[in-house]
């Protein structure tokens, strides 16, 4: 009978142990994570580590999940209440969009031009500088001194926090160190 009581009690802990393991290894998504169905970025440095990795693949298509999406701004917009919300930040959202890709592809000409590789560029260092707007809302200047070889050069942009996540902004460029 007591054996049996031992027995018992070590399958409870072990149940309680394995439930402990599985709790841990499950990431805990927020509640607006879990509206737009999908992982967002809480902090500007963890928002300019992947902005970099992603920047050295040359491809814009790899950016648009840092890209606020409309409905996020609708979010953010509606909390302000003003008029024919709706479409604006649907116009907004097209706006970044199209801006962010013309910059792209600018940078990445321009990089090119000036003999840089992404593919091959390393982060020397990293500022981040976060800042307050007049209306409440949050922004990051994040500039990165990378270099190519023996050539150094800046890559720059700014991150806005929109619904409590930080995407990328506007004003992605590449310059001459």
């Amino acid at each position: 009978m007591h054996s049996r009581i031992v027995i018992l009690c070590c399958l409870i802990l072990a149940a309680f142990q394995a439930q402990a393991q599985v709790n841990d290894s499950t990431q805990v998504l927020d509640s607006v994570e879990l509206r737009y169905g999908r992982n967002l970025i809480d902090t500007l440095p963890e928002l300019a580590d992947s902005i970099f990795k992603v920047l050295k693949t040359k491809k814009f298509d790899k950016l648009i999940p840092y890209i606020a999406t409309s409905d996020m701004l609708k979010e953010e917009f509606d909390s302000m209440d003003l008029n024919k919300l709706q479409k604006l930040s649907e116009i907004k959202y097209q706006y970044m969009v199209n801006n962010l890709r013309k910059q792209h592809f600018r940078m990445v000409k321009e990089a090119k031009v000036m003999h840089y590789s992404l593919r091959n560029m390393e982060m020397v260092k990293m500022r981040i500088r976060q800042r307050d707007h007049e209306i409440g809302s949050r922004y990051g200047e994040i500039t990165y001194l990378c270099k190519s070889g023996k050539r150094k050069f800046y890559i720059t942009f700014l991150a806005i926090e929109i619904v409590g996540k930080w995407f990328i902004g506007d004003e992605l460029r590449v310059t001459a160190v």
